[in-house]
């Protein structure tokens, strides 16, 4: 053990720790670092919001489109579902009118619906609002998705 202290003692030898300039090019470093990695996060920041939005209505329209398919009409009553956009609407809840029959959506939707979501008479979805944390994506038939 007493040669490798006195080995470490030598290479030390007139050495007092580091400068002031050492110090400060250091934190420089990290701090390019750090700017350069919270600009590079920040550009995703709500892009989870808008993909879960769009799963959403994509839930939604498949759902509508198979029951249209199994009730063999295309007689859909216009309607919407949600409430201000955040509220979940459960499929045992959910009632679809085709023709002249109601259909429960328990039947094509598993989970819960969240948003406010409107169809025509198509079937087809024209308008919808989703929130997810401090984003809100808003669709409409004519622009598409637009996430503020």
């Amino acid at each position: 053990m007493k040669p490798l202290t006195k080995l470490t003692e030598k290479a030390r030898k007139g050495e007092d720790g580091f400068t002031l300039i050492e110090v400060l090019i250091v934190i420089l470093i990290l701090a390019v670092l750090v700017a350069t990695v919270v600009f590079n996060v920040g550009g995703f920041v709500g892009t989870g919001t808008e993909e879960i939005a769009k799963m959403q209505g994509n839930v939604l329209q498949t759902a509508i489109v198979a029951a249209v398919a199994v009730e063999s009409s295309s007689n859909v009553m216009a309607g919407s579902i949600g409430v201000n956009g955040t509220s979940p609407t459960s499929p045992a809840d959910w009632i679809l009118s085709i023709g002249d029959t109601d259909v429960p959506m328990s039947k094509y939707v598993q989970n819960d619906i969240i948003g406010y979501w409107e169809w025509d008479n198509s079937g087809t979805i024209i308008e919808g609002t989703y929130t997810g944390g401090d984003t809100t994506c808003t669709y409409t038939a004519t622009d598409g998705w637009d996430c503020s």
